[in-house]
């Protein structure tokens, strides 16, 4: 990704709301689209994929971000925050209790996803800076995400190969993001140990000047849990 100077512009290009949430994270107001920037600043989405894991609260240091809770699989946008070390809480939603706890480092003018993983009760937290090329009419950019806490090792194949995303994802791999021409693709999912097919999606449309996450979520095994193993593609950025 190209570095450049964080403003209202480029949030708008990410499909931010402006909502209180956003002002919440920064504590700060954003000017007009060619006004002055605002403070030095991150990017950061948060997406929820703990299988049994409850609604949850999202807290900085100083406030509560999120207006609704955070339910599984779904994401928390980007949003403006402060650079440096950061300390981000979660809580049951409505509940005083911290399920996590967890610290990172955020750079300005960087763009990162932080991933809620495993079952509820070793509940933890990833983060990945983004890094993409930038993407054009005819092509997307395309990376995947293995969440899924009882699968192994698994090959992902699109239209039946096994490019772009190498012939093995572990759990919790976060793949480089990959160029892949626009249209209608079909994801095979395949234990690498044994071969079985354990999850075919067709008629996942991908369209061109976007950046996708394909995430690999849920449970194999329906014993674990109600929220069966299945695909999710995120839409990360819309080239304007």
């Amino acid at each position: 990704m190209n570095t450049r100077k964080i403003n209202l512009k480029w949030a708008k290009a990410f499909g931010i709301m402006l909502s209180l949430s956003s002002v919440l994270v920064m504590t700060a107001c954003f000017e007009d689209d060619e006004g002055q920037p605002i403070p030095p600043s991150a990017f950061l989405s948060i997406y929820h994929a703990s299988p049994d894991g409850p609604n949850l609260d999202i807290y900085t240091e100083a406030a509560r971000i999120n207006n609704n809770p955070l339910e599984y699989s779904t994401t928390f946008p980007y949003s403006p925050f402060y650079v440096g070390d950061r300390k981000l809480k979660f809580n049951a939603h409505n509940a005083v209790n911290t399920l996590l706890e967890t610290e990172f480092t955020l750079v300005e003018d960087k763009v990162y996803s932080l991933f809620l993983v495993n079952k509820a009760a070793d509940i933890d937290a990833v983060i990945v800076e983004d890094d993409w090329d930038e993407p054009d009419s005819d092509h997307a950019q395309v990376r995947l995400v293995h969440l899924s806490p009882d699968t192994d090792d698994i090959e992902v194949l699109i239209n039946d190969e096994t490019l772009p995303f190498g012939e093995k994802n572990e759990y919790l791999e976060i793949t480089d993001f990959e160029r892949i021409v626009k249209g209608t693709i079909k994801v095979t999912l395949k234990s690498k140990a044994s071969g079985e097919t354990l999850l075919t999606v067709n008629e996942i449309e991908i369209r061109g000047n976007r950046v996708y996450t394909l995430v690999v979520r849920g449970f194999s095994d329906s014993a674990n849990g109600n929220n069966n193993l299945s695909l999710q593609l995120l839409t990360n950025y819309i080239k304007q």
